[in-house]
């Protein structure tokens, strides 16, 4: 299956095809080499943590992290700070439980106060910059798909909640990885796309197409996730990238059952889906 014949189902202008053609470019060319990258960082995040045991945790990310804009935390005991050692290296990891005081804060610390469109399909958030590093995360049901809409049997409300988090920690840390490792960590569907796979695998033990989807907003549920990612595009070229991620979600997920998939360690597996690009992706091919 060719990426571009679907493409001409639904592209019809010279400015679409410019648009489409930028959009499933692939960002991930060159790996680069890291070492002790969380050396530029750590003393200052061992700072946050000890500011935080003896201020608390709402204090500290005052302090530290948006001084000039201060949250006031409805919910202070839902405030969670804490240096996480993930696959792709060592990185803080701030957990707020509050919905209003997660929306709020990242309205303060990232978006200098200008509340976002789309905060509402927002649960977490990666942020790298050069005096800070660290992953956001929120207790929302991830992608605002409820237990019941999963389609897990006997899943629960609570243990969605503790599974979302974990689906939202390693979705972040694969967007660290990146951002390490390739220099690139961007809202489309490539990037989202390999987030997903990876947080959805660590949080069930198995990658499910359907569930994405459902994320996505491209299965019914509650999830409509993709649209942060390309409102921008125009509708023919955002039709052809819905009809793209179908078809690469249940081909990730064939893919994930494989004998090269088993025989592959994470770090690998990031690797060949970031140097493969949406391209081979579609069309089955997973080869390098």
């Amino acid at each position: 299956m060719d990426i571009n014949d679907t493409a001409k189902k639904y592209l019809k202008t010279e400015s679409e095809f410019t648009e489409f053609n930028e959009y499933i470019k692939n960002k991930f060319v060159d790996r680069r080499e890291v070492e002790n990258a969380e050396s530029a960082y750590i003393e200052k995040w061992n700072d946050i943590i000890g500011f935080s045991k003896m201020f608390g945790c709402c204090a500290a990310l005052n302090t530290f992290i948006c001084p000039k804009r201060p949250t006031e935390f409805t919910e202070p005991e839902q405030v969670g700070i804490e240096i996480y050692d993930s696959f792709a290296g060592k990185i803080m990891m701030i957990s707020i439980g509050n919905t209003e005081d997660f929306e709020n804060f990242l309205t303060n610390a990232v978006h200098k106060g200008v509340r976002p469109e789309h905060i509402g399909e927002v649960g977490a958030s990666f942020i790298s910059g050069k005096s800070i590093r660290f992953i956001l995360l929120s207790a929302k049901p991830y992608s605002n798909v409820t237990a019941g809409e999963t389609g897990i049997a006997g899943l629960s409300g609570e243990e969605w909640a503790q599974r979302s988090l974990v689906l939202r920690r390693e979705h972040e840390c694969t967007h660290y990885y990146t951002k390490l490792y390739y220099g690139s960590s961007e809202n489309n569907l490539h990037d989202e796309l390999i987030a997903d796979f990876f947080g959805v695998y660590q949080a069930l033990g198995y990658f499910s197409a359907e569930l994405v989807l459902k994320f996505f907003g491209l299965e019914k549920s509650s999830g409509n996730r993709l649209i942060v990612y390309t409102g921008s595009l125009q509708e023919n070229v955002r039709k052809a990238v819905y009809e793209i991620a179908r078809v690469c979600a249940y081909n990730l997920e064939e893919w994930s059952r494989g004998e090269q998939f088993a025989k592959m360690s994470r770090e690998q597996r990031v690797d060949l889906l970031c140097r493969i690009g949406l391209e081979k992706i579609y069309s089955n091919d997973f080869s390098i």
